[in-house]
C-alpha cells in the first residue's frame, strides 16, 4: 500500500502547516478535518488535517502522526474551508481558526518533564545550579513549573546545556484529554431472570426486590438503583448469579435539562411582520444566498420573525444558527425557541461546562439537533445543511473578538463571518437591529443587503416618551451633584406606589470609578496597568483593576504625595444601588453587572427573578439595555448618559446613540405606556438628542457626513496594529519600524495613523503602541498588509515585542 501524507495545521505557538506520514493502521481513519496528535521537535501537539499532499522532495525523513485525538470531533469540509477564509482575511494562524471551531478540551499538548540524572558533579554556572537545586528538592518537574519558580528568560538555554552535558533527561509527557463522552453504568435483567424469581425470593428477598424492579421497568442506571437502596455489593451478587447484566451507556450532558416546560406563545403576525415573513419565505424557498437587514423599532416583534423563519427552514430540512450578543439574551431567546421547537434547540456559549459544549457540538455535528442559539463562537457550530443565520442586535460590538492584551491571534467579527458562511452555504442571513451599524446601513444603501422593515410596535403601542434632564441645573446635595434628578425621583416613587417595574442604566460597575487625591490631583492607579483603580464596596471593600484584577485595600494616604485627602469620585452601579436603598426604603433591587453574573446561569436567574416580580428595579450596566422584554417595566432611567461620549474612538457617538435608543426601548412593551428619563451634562449632544427622539435617520445623516470627511468606515476600511512588550523603548522602536514597512507597502504616509502609545498605554505590565492603516477597500488593505507583515513580525521578534493584527477593528483602546 502506498504511503499517504497529510498537511497538518498547528495552532500557536507553532502556527504553521507541516507534512506528516499516515501510519498504515490509521489510513482508514484520517480525513480532512481530523484532529490528530503529531510530534513537533520534542513535544506532542494537537493539529488538524487540512488536506492530503505529496512529501516535499527536499525532506527525506518525514515523521508519522501519532494518533487521532477524538474520532467524534471531525470538522466538516465546509467548516475547514470557512476556517481557511478566517485565517486569510484576519491574518491569523489557520490552526487558531480550526481550534476555534472545535469544542473545548479535546486538544492535547504534551508537557516536557525534566528529571535529574544521578552521579554528576556540580556545574560551575550559577544559573545551571539553580535549576538542579529545584530538581533535587522537588524531583522531576515540568518546564512550565520551573519557569514559574525561577522566572529566568534564559531557562531554555540552561536546560539545553544541562541536557547536552548529561545532567538532565527531558521527556514529553502527554496529559489525559480534558473532555470526552460521558458513560454511566446501567443494569438490565438477564434473559433467565424471570425463571429464577421464585427461588430468589426465598433465598435473597432483597435481591429479588431489585430484580423485580428491573423486570418491571427495564434497564436502570446503577446510580438510580443505589438511590433506591440497592448497593454495589447487591448488584455484584446478582451479576455473579447471572441474573443481571451491566453495560455502559453514554449520558448526554444537556445544558437545557433544568429549563422546564416552556409554553409557546401564539404567533399571530402583524401586517408588517407578515410582509417581512413573506419575503423571507420566498428567499428560503429559492435556496440562494440572501443577505437582509431587518430594521425594526424596539418592541416591533423581531423575535417572532426569527421563530417563524426558523420554522420554515427546519421544515425544509435545513439547519439554523441564531446569534445573540449577550448570554443574558441567549437564555431569553432559548426559552422562546424551546417552547416552539423542543429538543431540536441547542445552546452554545462560554458559561457552559466543557462537557456540555462537547456533547452539544457532537449532537449538532451528527444532525441530532438542527438549531443552535449562542453568542459569537456559535457561528462556527457544525450545523448541517445550513439554511438560515440570524444575527440579532447586529450592531453590537460583542460580536467582534478583540483582545486588549493581544493574546488572541484570531480577531474575527461573527456578523461578518455569518455573511461569508451564509454565502458559501447558499443560506438566508438576517441581520436584525433597531439601531443598525453604519456599515450595515451603508451596505443596505449600496445594494448589498435587502431591506426588511418593522416600523411600528406590536399592537401599535406607542414608543415611550423621553425626557432629557440637564444635570447642570439640578441642585447639589451635601456639596455633591445629585445622583437622581427631581424628575427621576418623582417617577421612581410613582412606579413603586403603582407596583410597576423600573430599569436603571449606569454603564460603570463598582462603587466609584476612581479615588482622587485632593492635594495632588492624582488618582490611585494600578501598578500593572496605566488605569485608575475602581472602588468596590460589596463583599470585601477594596480597590480593583478591571483589566488585570489587581486588588488592594482602600489606602488611608495618597501613594503619590502622602496626603490623607482622598475622596471617591464618579458613580458605579453599587453607588446607585446604595442611593436607591437610602432614598426609597424597602425598595427591592436586582443588580446585573459583571460582578453579579460571573457564574453559570446567573444571567438567566436574575432575569427570571425580575420577570416574576421579585424586584422593583433592575439596575445594571449595558447588559440591561439589550433585547430584554418585561411587560411591567414602565420607566427607564439613564443615570449618566455621558459615560461613553468622550472615549477616544470615532465610534463613540454611534455607540452612545445605540445604547440610549436600546435602553429606552425597554419601557412600555406591555399594555401600560412607558417613560424614559435621560440624565446628562451634555443635553445639546446630537447623538443624545436623536436617541431621545428615537430617530435613527436624524442621527445617521450627520454622522455619515463626518465619517466621509474623516475617511473612516463605512467610507474606508481599517486594519489596526498593536505592539506590546515589557520594555517601553523596544515596543516604541518595533512600532516605528513596523510603520515604515507599512508606508513602503502602501506607497504613502497618508494611509497610516500613528504609531503612538495606545489610549490604554500599559496593561498587565506590558507597554502598548498602535497604528491604524486606512484604505479605500478591503482588498487594497489586505495587499499592503500582506506585503509588510513578514518584515513587521521580524522587527517585533528582534525586539521581543508581540504584534497583533486586527482587521476591521471596532475599538481603538
Amino acid at each position: 500500500m502506498t504511503r499517504r501524507y497529510v498537511e497538518v495545521s498547528l495552532p500557536p505557538p507553532v502556527s504553521r502547516e507541516l507534512t506528516y506520514g499516515v501510519p498504515a493502521e490509521l489510513a482508514d481513519e484520517i480525513q480532512v478535518g481530523s484532529a490528530v496528535l503529531v510530534p513537533v521537535v520534542r513535544r506532542q501537539l494537537t493539529g488538524f488535517v487540512v488536506g492530503f499532499t505529496e512529501p516535499p522532495p527536499e525532506v527525506k525523513d518525514i515523521r508519522d502522526l501519532l494518533r487521532v485525538v477524538d474520532r467524534d470531533s471531525l470538522l466538516a469540509p465546509e467548516v475547514v474551508g470557512l476556517c481557511r477564509w478566517l485565517a486569510d482575511y484576519y491574518f491569523a494562524p489557520l490552526g487558531s481558526a480550526l481550534a476555534a471551531a472545535l469544542p473545548p478540551g479535546i486538544k492535547l499538548t504534551s508537557n516536557r518533564l525534566v528529571s535529574l540524572k544521578e552521579g554528576m558533579p556540580c556545574p560551575a554556572d550559577a544559573g545551571e545550579e539553580l535549576v538542579l537545586a529545584q530538581l533535587r528538592q522537588s524531583g522531576p518537574l515540568k518546564v512550565s513549573t520551573l519557569q514559574r519558580r525561577l522566572r529566568r528568560p534564559d531557562l531554555e538555554r540552561l536546560l539545553r546545556r544541562l541536557e547536552k552535558a548529561g545532567y538532565l533527561a527531558i521527556e514529553p509527557v502527554l496529559p489525559q484529554a480534558q473532555v470526552g463522552a460521558l458513560h454511566r453504568r446501567w443494569v438490565r435483567p438477564a434473559a433467565s431472570a424471570s425463571a429464577e424469581m421464585e427461588a430468589l425470593q426465598r433465598r435473597a428477598p432483597r435481591q429479588a426486590q431489585c430484580l423485580a424492579q428491573l423486570l418491571a421497568e427495564g434497564p436502570l442506571a446503577a446510580e438510580a438503583l443505589r438511590e433506591r437502596g440497592f448497593d454495589a455489593r447487591l448488584l455484584r451478587e446478582l451479576s455473579g448469579r447471572g441474573l443481571v447484566e451491566t453495560f455502559a451507556q453514554e449520558v448526554w450532558r444537556d445544558p437545557l435539562a433544568d429549563l422546564g416546560e416552556q409554553l409557546a406563545e401564539t404567533l399571530d403576525p402583524t401586517p408588517d411582520q407578515q410582509q417581512v415573513l413573506g419575503a423571507l419565505d420566498t428567499a428560503l424557498d429559492q435556496r440562494r444566498f440572501h443577505p437582509a437587514l431587518l430594521q425594526g423599532v424596539t418592541g416591533s416583534g423581531k423575535t417572532l420573525v426569527y421563530i417563524r423563519a426558523a420554522a420554515r427552514a427546519l421544515e425544509q430540512g435545513r439547519g439554523v444558527i441564531i446569534l445573540v450578543p449577550e448570554i443574558a439574551l441567549a437564555w431569553q431567546m432559548v426559552r422562546r425557541f424551546v417552547a416552539h421547537f423542543g429538543p431540536q434547540v441547542a445552546v452554545m456559549h462560554s458559561q457552559l461546562s466543557a462537557g456540555e459544549r462537547y456533547d452539544t457540538w457532537r449532537r449538532l455535528r451528527q444532525g441530532q439537533q438542527r438549531l443552535v442559539i449562542g453568542a459569537r463562537s456559535a457561528i462556527l457550530a457544525p450545523v448541517r445543511d445550513l439554511g438560515l443565520i440570524v444575527v440579532d442586535e447586529e450592531h453590537d460590538g460583542a460580536y467582534k473578538q478583540e483582545d486588549l492584551e493581544g493574546r488572541q491571534p484570531l480577531c474575527y467579527n461573527a456578523r461578518d463571518v455569518a455573511l461569508v458562511r451564509g454565502q458559501r452555504a447558499e443560506a438566508v442571513v438576517l441581520l436584525g437591529s433597531a439601531t443598525p451599524s453604519l456599515e450595515s446601513y451603508w451596505n443596505l444603501h449600496t445594494g448589498k443587503y435587502h431591506l426588511l422593515s418593522l416600523p411600528s410596535r406590536i399592537d401599535n403601542r406607542p414608543l415611550p416618551s423621553v425626557e432629557v434632564v440637564d444635570m447642570r441645573q439640578e441642585p447639589f446635595q451635601k456639596k455633591q451633584r445629585a445622583l437622581f434628578s427631581h424628575a427621576l425621583r418623582l417617577k421612581i416613587r410613582a412606579r413603586l406606589e403603582r407596583r410597576e417595574q423600573i430599569i436603571l442604566l449606569q454603564n460603570r460597575r463598582g462603587f466609584s470609578p476612581f479615588v482622587l487625591c485632593s492635594a495632588c490631583g492624582e488618582a490611585v492607579q494600578c501598578q500593572q496597568c496605566r488605569v485608575s483603580l475602581t472602588y468596590h464596596r460589596s463583599g470585601e471593600t477594596q480597590l480593583r483593576c478591571h483589566y488585570c484584577d489587581y486588588r488592594i485595600p482602600l489606602p488611608g494616604f495618597c501613594p503619590g504625595c502622602g496626603s490623607a485627602e482622598l475622596r471617591l469620585e464618579g458613580v458605579g452601579t453599587q453607588k446607585v444601588e446604595q442611593a436607591l436603598e437610602e432614598q426609597f426604603p424597602g425598595i427591592r433591587i436586582i443588580r446585573m453587572d459583571v460582578d453579579t453574573t460571573g457564574w453559570k446561569g446567573a444571567h438567566d436567574e436574575l432575569v427570571q427573578r425580575f420577570r416574576q416580580g421579585e424586584a422593583d428595579v433592575l439596575l445594571g450596566t449595558q447588559m440591561v439595555a439589550k433585547g430584554l422584554d418585561f411587560p411591567r417595566v414602565t420607566l427607564v432611567g439613564v443615570i449618566s448618559a455621558d459615560t461613553s461620549m468622550h472615549l477616544p474612538d470615532f465610534r463613540a457617538s454611534e455607540r452612545t446613540f445605540q445604547l440610549l435608543t436600546q435602553v429606552a426601548g425597554r419601557a412600555g412593551r406591555g399594555d401600560l405606556p412607558g417613560e424614559v428619563v435621560i440624565q446628562t451634562l451634555l443635553p445639546e449632544d446630537a447623538a443624545l438628542r436623536a436617541a431621545a427622539r428615537q430617530d435613527f435617520a436624524a442621527f445617521v445623516g450627520p454622522e455619515l457626513e463626518e465619517r466621509r470627511e474623516a475617511s473612516f468606515p463605512p467610507y474606508a476600511r481599517l486594519v489596526a496594529f498593536l505592539w506590546q512588550g515589557n520594555e517601553e523603548e523596544e515596543v516604541a522602536q518595533a512600532a516605528r519600524e513596523g510603520a515604515r514597512c507599512l508606508c513602503q507597502a502602501s506607497g504613502s504616509a497618508n494611509t497610516l495613523l500613528g504609531p503612538a502609545p495606545a489610549p490604554l498605554a500599559r496593561l498587565r505590565g506590558r507597554y502598548r503602541w498602535q497604528a491604524l492603516l486606512r484604505g479605500p477597500s478591503a482588498a487594497q488593505l489586505h495587499g499592503w498588509t500582506s506585503q509588510a507583515l513578514p518584515a513587521m513580525r521580524e522587527a517585533a521578534r528582534r525586539r521581543q515585542t508581540a504584534l497583533t493584527v486586527n482587521v476591521d477593528p471596532l475599538t481603538l483602546m
